[in-house]
């Protein structure tokens, strides 16, 4: 019996490990593909709906919009939410504009 508990011990570490690092790497195109298309909520209240990010730098993002690339500030976008990416409802918030990600927040 402890070898059956220390064994589970060894397999859960790993799986807890990989659930909690489980979001998407915004530096991986790959990972800004898979998020799909959302809005970017601006700080002035207006949003840009059907967009797509392209690439996250330090003071703005380039994203995709008619199938043409686009930039804004980061200073700008209040939040940046795709409903319908692979890992559920994301949004995106940048504090001293470093990308903070929530998972399906309520």
């Amino acid at each position: 019996m402890k070898k059956f508990i220390v064994f589970l011990l060894f397999i859960s570490v790993p799986l807890v490990h990989f659930a909690q690092s489980n979001l998407p790497d915004l530096s991986i195109k790959e990972d800004l593909e898979a998020l799909g298309i959302g809005k970017i909520f601006e700080t002035d209240n207006t949003t840009i709906r059907n967009v797509q990010l392209f690439e996250i730098k330090e003071f703005w993002i380039v994203y995709i919009k008619n199938e043409s690339l686009h930039d804004i500030l980061i200073d700008k976008i209040a939040k940046i939410e795709f409903l319908n990416s692979k890992w559920g409802r994301v949004i995106i918030t940048f504090k001293n504009n470093k990308p903070e990600i929530k998972i399906n927040p309520n």
